[in-house]
């Protein structure tokens, strides 16, 4: 009788015990879900995001640039086209503007930079739809801001660097703006010359 008591006892704890369980594991997922929706309502003011489109066409642009295919990648940009090098700050920074004179200068750098061939690769792209005012003069609108490896060939030299590339686009999806932030130093050195100097 006493064993029988025993079990009995053993049986009502173990099922105590997993119907805490289940309840805990309900409640955990209730939290879960709870939290995911909260991630989900987050916005911001200033921008949102864009859609996938903008990075695929970014990307497209830039390996048209990397394998030196000015005239494919001229045919994305706008006729009012900005690049800008990344030698200075907002106001002090070396822009080429028009896309006549943006692709004369990089035809004209293909030939005389010494460049054998670019590689772009491992590229990381985030598109915001920029609906608040930027400082500096940018405009407002769609951008996709991209990050990736370039390896490049100066005579025979390989150089390595990570470039960080800013697309802008305008309402016919050309791109308009080019805003770029990469270590120049190494280029300048495996080139053996500046050519932003004037």
């Amino acid at each position: 009788m006493k064993k029988l008591q025993l079990l009995t006892m053993a049986v009502i704890i173990l099922g105590m015990t997993n119907g805490c369980s289940d309840v805990q594991s309900a409640k955990e997922a209730k939290d879960a879900k709870e939290a995911s929706n909260t991630q989900a309502a987050v916005t911001n003011s200033r921008f949102t995001i864009a859609p996938e489109e903008y990075s695929q066409l970014s990307e497209k642009a830039l390996n048209h640039f990397a394998s030196l295919d000015y005239a494919a990648w001229g045919e994305m940009l706008a006729d009012d086209v900005v690049y800008t090098f990344p030698d200075g700050d907002v106001n002090t920074r070396t822009k080429l503007e028009g896309k006549k004179a943006v692709l004369a200068w990089w035809e004209n750098w293909a030939k005389t930079s010494g460049i054998q061939s670019m590689t772009l690769s491992e590229f990381n792209h985030f598109p915001l739809d920029v609906t608040a005012q930027p400082q500096g003069g940018a405009p407002k609108g769609i951008y996709d801001f991209a990050y990736a490896s370039n390896k490049m060939v100066y005579g025979g030299k390989s150089v390595s660097i990570r470039m960080n590339m800013v697309t802008h686009f305008n309402a016919d999806k050309k791109i308009d703006r080019y805003v770029t932030y990469y270590d120049r130093s190494v280029i300048i050195k495996a080139a053996g010359k500046n050519v932003l100097e004037k």
